[in-house]
C-alpha cells in the first residue's frame, strides 16, 4: 500500500481476524495511530504493540451503546481525535431459507451487523463533525448490492448498512466528513464458516466471481485503506464492490 497515513488517527472494529485484521496491519504499516475494537481485545494486543505511533486495543461490543460510547472517549483519550474509521465488525448466519430464521438469530445478527454499524456511525459522526471532518469506511457486501438466496437476513443487514452510508454521506459532507462503503465478494474469512458448513465449497463461491477465485483479505483491505485516504478525497456516498466481478453479470 502506497498510501502515507502519518499522523492520521483511525478506529477499526473487528480488528482481531479476517479483513479487519489485514486493515489494522496495512493501517499500522503506513504510519497510522490505531484504536483496536473487538470483542476479542486479547486477539488484538499483538497488533498494537507493532506500531512506532500510538495504539490502544479495546474490547468492545460494537452492539452495546454503552461499549462503544466508552472505546470511543477511551480512544480520543488515547489518540487525542479521531480522522478515520473503518467499521468491520460483522458475523454471518447459518444458510436457510428467510422462513426458517429464528427470532433471537434475527436480533443477534441484526444487532450486530446493522444497530452496530449505527452505533459505532453514530459516535464517529459526531465526534468527526466537531473536530474539521474524517472519513469513515463502512464493510458491507456483495450480499448488499444483491439478494443472496438462503442468506436473506444477513443480505438485509448489508443492503442497511449502504442505505445508511449512502444517508449519512450526504448529512455529513458540509462537515467535511466523507463515508464509503466497501462490498466484498468472497473472501477467505473465518465469516466464509457458515457457507462451507452448508456444503457450499470455496469452488463454488469461487465461480460466481469473473475472476474465478476468492479474494484474500489484505486485497479488500486494500480498498478500505484507499477510501480512507486522502487519494479518495472526492469520493463519498459509494458502495464499491471488491468482488472480482461477482455483480458485473
Amino acid at each position: 500500500m502506497s498510501q502515507d497515513f502519518q499522523g492520521r488517527k483511525i478506529i477499526i472494529t473487528g480488528a482481531a481476524t479476517g479483513i479487519g485484521r489485514a486493515t489494522a496491519e496495512a493501517l499500522i504499516a503506513a504510519g497510522a495511530s490505531v484504536a483496536l475494537w473487538d470483542i476479542d481485545q486479547a486477539a488484538c494486543a499483538p497488533l498494537s504493540e507493532k506500531t512506532n505511533a500510538k495504539a490502544i486495543a479495546l474490547e468492545v461490543d460494537v452492539a452495546s451503546s454503552a461499549s462503544v460510547e466508552a472505546a470511543m472517549r477511551k480512544s480520543v483519550e488515547a489518540l487525542e481525535h479521531i480522522d478515520g474509521a473503518f467499521n468491520n465488525a460483522g458475523i454471518g448466519i447459518d444458510t436457510l431459507p428467510l422462513e426458517a430464521v429464528e427470532e433471537p438469530e434475527f436480533d443477534r445478527i441484526v444487532s450486530i451487523n446493522m444497530k452496530g454499524v449505527w452505533l459505532c456511525m453514530k459516535s464517529q459522526l459526531t465526534h468527526m463533525k466537531a473536530n474539521g471532518g474524517g472519513a469513515i469506511v463502512n464493510n458491507a457486501s456483495v450480499a448488499g448490492l444483491v439478494g443472496l438466496a438462503m442468506q436473506g437476513v444477513y443480505s438485509g443487514t448489508k443492503h442497511a448498512v449502504i442505505g445508511m452510508t449512502k444517508a449519512a454521506a450526504a448529512e455529513a459532507a458540509p462537515e467535511q466528513v466523507r463515508v464509503n462503503a466497501i462490498c466484498p465478494g468472497a473472501t477467505r474469512t473465518p465469516i466464509l464458516t457458515h457457507l462451507l458448513e452448508a456444503g457450499i465449497s470455496e469452488d463454488m463461491l469461487a465461480e460466481m466471481a469473473a475472476q474465478k477465485r476468492l479474494a484474500e483479505p489484505k486485497e479488500i483491505a486494500a480498498a478500505a485503506c484507499w477510501l480512507l485516504s486522502d487519494a479518495a478525497s472526492y469520493v463519498t456516498g459509494a458502495a464499491m464492490p471488491v468482488d472480482g466481478g461477482w455483480t458485473a453479470h
